[in-house]
């Protein structure tokens, strides 16, 4: 496997819906319950200027996985504090495509001058849990039994990593 890693274009989209909707479908990665469309995706995409960079992971021509910076809050105090998502294709779990996007975005976020950077993990995901803190992120709380997927009640993790 050659993986690497590059910033976002549009004709990913349907890739990173594919990753994404699995997420959806199947794990308690994402908390969404309903699929999102391409549509869904191109908003999304746009959203995502410069200052909240998204990256893939790209195997030979496929893309395997992707990660991008989104704004914490719309509310103004928290302009210097991003939250990061990470999504790889389960073909891919465990072959370092997770550890290669979230270094595409702390670079980012740093190179960016954010101050935090936020990972918000369902409780059960302890590679999640396990990648974020091999990037120095710490465990500054829990919100119990704030979702509910798959017919049962989940906690939500919150990592932080201080950039400076």
């Amino acid at each position: 496997m050659s993986v690497f890693v590059r910033r976002a274009e549009r004709r990913d989209l349907p890739a990173i819906a594919e990753i994404y909707n699995y997420a959806v479908r199947e794990l308690t990665a994402s908390f969404d319950t309903e699929e999102r469309t391409l549509a869904d995706r191109e908003h999304w995409f746009a959203e995502h200027d410069d200052c909240y960079p998204i990256y893939v992971a790209v195997d030979g021509d496929e893309v395997v996985g992707w990660a991008c910076l989104s704004p914490f809050s719309e509310r103004k105090a928290y302009a210097h504090t991003v939250e990061d998502s990470v999504y790889v294709h389960p073909n891919h779990w465990r072959c370092g495509v997770g550890s290669r996007l979230l270094s595409a975005v702390m670079s980012a976020a740093r190179r960016l001058g954010y101050h935090a950077v936020i990972a918000r993990i369902a409780g059960d995901a302890a590679a999640s849990v396990a990648l974020h803190r091999r990037f120095g992120f710490t465990e500054v709380g829990v919100m119990r039994e704030v979702g509910r997927k798959f017919g049962r009640w989940l906690d939500v993790i919150i990592m932080e990593a201080l950039l400076e």
